[in-house]
């Protein structure tokens, strides 16, 4: 079997968008002229666990090659891209074709928006216009630098609506409900965009899609009421300025005294962390709905009682965000040399796992994220001095 069907078998990729890709670029043997046949011989395989070798031999028709590693990188380039380009839409509740910036045709124009401040935030740690930055990258642990005009892009707003975030660009900091307010959502919006990016690849089920749309809806009806108050936010300064800047949105399995955290099945309830470093002090901010208090509410108490608040925020984003940045010198002076633990901690904290049935159905959905990371056994630590 050529190496490009293996992925037949994830349950979770949506194949069709890579096939498609290989059909247009003549990649692997795939073409136009055989592509629709391919499908229909897709759809009678068996269910995934039912399935053994010989049923993928109703494909040696075609005579399919194998991809190569180069190619392989040229498709999913371009995978990415037409999912980005599917995924652009304005995500202010009051977006529309008649309060959006439009094109000649209607269409309204979404623009590269920063989810951290370029010309704020960014600017105080950039090195010889450069910043770093990390993510998982084919499974693999991968850190680059990159300018820092083209770091933390989303195409989430279009010009009309991106100026809502104008108290947190032009304003300096000063911790009003408006600006916490601020601060979430566009950590909420950069990571929950990401998710709508990769639903177009991986099948997420209808409870993500629910709880994107619920999350939203909150943060929408409180920006047509120019109600920020909804919000609670714990406000952390460390006396000194690190150079690192991070805004994400992501949940808890656990607090800090390993405690179970018990989400409902109506909503998934998130959290919501800005790092934002100044002249001579680096804040960070860690919001949550109101509402969702009952779950999140001991997480500020257990952070200012600790007395490990450089270990416990470097948990929080070491564990759940890739928007994080760095100056280029810090990272490889402080950060570097924890990049085995990091891809460690990242697998175990944000893979979930699957057991599929003979019709094709979850069974059963576990994690590895131990009970006790918050408490950082594997001492990373992003703050070196």
């Amino acid at each position: 079997m050529v190496n490009s069907l293996n992925q037949l078998n994830n349950p979770m990729i949506k194949h069709e968008r890579y096939f498609e890709v290989m059909r247009d670029f003549r990649k692997g043997g795939f073409n136009p002229d055989m592509y629709d046949e391919f499908l229909t011989l897709v759809n009678q395989l068996p269910n995934i666990a039912l399935r053994t070798p010989d049923d993928f031999k109703i494909f040696d028709k075609f005579n399919l090659t194998e991809v190569t590693r180069a190619d392989f990188e040229v498709i999913v380039k371009e995978v990415n891209r037409r999912a980005i380009e599917k995924s652009k839409f304005c995500w202010h509740p009051s977006a529309s074709n008649t309060t959006c910036n439009i094109d000649s045709t209607g269409n309204i124009i979404v623009s590269a928006a920063h989810s951290i401040q370029n010309n704020g935030v960014l600017s105080q740690i950039v090195e010889n216009g450069l910043v770093t930055t990390y993510a998982i990258n084919k499974g693999e642990f991968d850190s680059k630098e990159l300018h820092k005009n083209h770091a933390s892009i989303f195409w989430g707003f279009c010009n009309t609506h991106d100026a809502i975030f104008k108290p947190i660009e032009t304003n300096s900091y000063t911790g009003t409900d408006e600006q916490n307010f601020l601060f979430a959502y566009r950590g909420f919006v950069v990571s929950t965009h990401k998710k709508v990016e990769m639903s177009d690849l991986m099948d997420y089920g209808v409870q993500s899609e629910n709880d994107i749309k619920q999350n939203k809806k909150i943060f929408d009806d409180a920006i047509l009421a120019s109600n920020y108050s909804i919000l609670e936010t714990e406000v952390f300064e460390l006396p000194a300025f690190y150079p690192i800047a991070v805004s994400s949105a992501f949940y808890l399995d656990f607090d800090f005294e390993k405690n179970p955290i018990p989400h409902s099945d109506d909503r998934m309830e998130d959290i919501f962390v800005t790092l934002l470093p100044f002249q001579n002090k680096t804040y960070f901010l860690l919001s949550y709905f109101k509402q969702d208090k009952h779950l999140y509410g001991n997480l500020g108490k257990q952070l200012r009682g600790r007395n490990k608040l450089k270990s416990d925020i470097t948990m929080l984003i070491a564990a759940h965000t890739e928007n994080v940045y760095f100056n280029p010198t810090y990272y490889n002076t402080f950060i570097k040399k924890h990049e085995e633990n990091l891809n460690r901690i990242i697998f175990e904290t944000q893979m979930d796992y699957v057991n599929i049935d003979e019709d094709n159905n979850q069974t059963i959905n576990f994690s590895f994220t131990p009970n006790d990371y918050l408490n950082n056994p594997l001492d990373i630590n992003f703050f070196g001095y």
